[in-house]
């Protein structure tokens, strides 16, 4: 499955991901920064794929995307090896396990907790 990452996360995680296997994206490599959430929602509305954000903008998804997201809670104040730990060993859980939901929040303890999704409008 397809990995996507928000322009706030380390290019570092991304070229993890990718040394590891993964088929991976990054909004930086793509295009543009500043890239509005709009235009992202257009991206992840029609493909299946994990999107992993910082943003809480994206808690409130349509139920008919496909798209998996995982909305990170870490801290900006960890240090950022402790963060891509945590954040490339969620994927890999998530990958693995493939728990039900299609939204999640990731705690600070590397858990991914399965929420409801709030329909948009």
């Amino acid at each position: 499955m397809k990995i996507l990452l928000d322009e706030n996360f380390p290019l570092h995680l991304y070229r993890r991901l990718r040394l590891s296997g993964h088929e991976v994206e990054h909004i930086i490599v793509l295009g543009p920064r500043g890239l509005p959430d709009s235009a992202i929602r257009e991206r992840i509305a029609g493909e299946e794929l994990v999107f992993l954000t910082q943003d809480s903008e994206f808690e409130k998804s349509p139920g008919n995307y496909r798209v998996i997201i995982i909305v990170s809670r870490l801290r900006q104040s960890l240090p950022i090896q402790k963060r891509t730990a945590i954040w490339f060993a969620a994927i890999e859980k998530y990958l693995s396990e493939r728990p039900a939901g299609r939204q999640f929040e990731l705690s600070e303890s590397g858990e991914l907790v399965a929420w409801e999704i709030h329909e948009t409008e």
